[in-house]
């Protein structure tokens, strides 16, 4: 995930979607009433980790889901990305940082 920032970095004179991608950090592991208290302030499980919000000609948004093999999406994540992109959104599974530059530059490229 590093190696992707750093090139968003790297990129945010090129295109301001570069500069507007975050991650989404919602992989922590606490007690049991602090994920209660996570989940009532909207923490959600299976929101993707990356999120680029800018539209592009066919899409309002850009959610990457980052794994890293032998990890394997949960359910939940793949239901939060079939459900991101039935409103609208482009959302994916990504298996390494090459993958997702090359996904966001596409995307910005309305290559999608």
């Amino acid at each position: 995930m590093i190696v992707f920032f750093d090139y968003c970095r790297a990129m945010a004179h090129a295109h301001k979607g570069y500069g507007l991608a975050f991650h989404i950090p919602n992989e922590s592991k606490s007690s049991i009433q602090r994920r209660m208290t996570m989940k009532r302030a909207g923490v959600k499980k299976g929101i993707p980790d990356i999120c680029v919000p800018i539209a592009n000609d066919k899409f309002a948004s850009l959610f990457i889901e980052m794994k890293i093999k032998p990890n394997k999406p949960s359910p939940e994540q793949m239901q939060l990305i079939r459900e991101l992109n039935q409103v609208g959104n482009y959302a994916a599974l990504c298996w390494s940082a090459d993958e997702a530059i090359e996904m966001l530059n596409k995307y910005l490229n309305n290559q999608l």
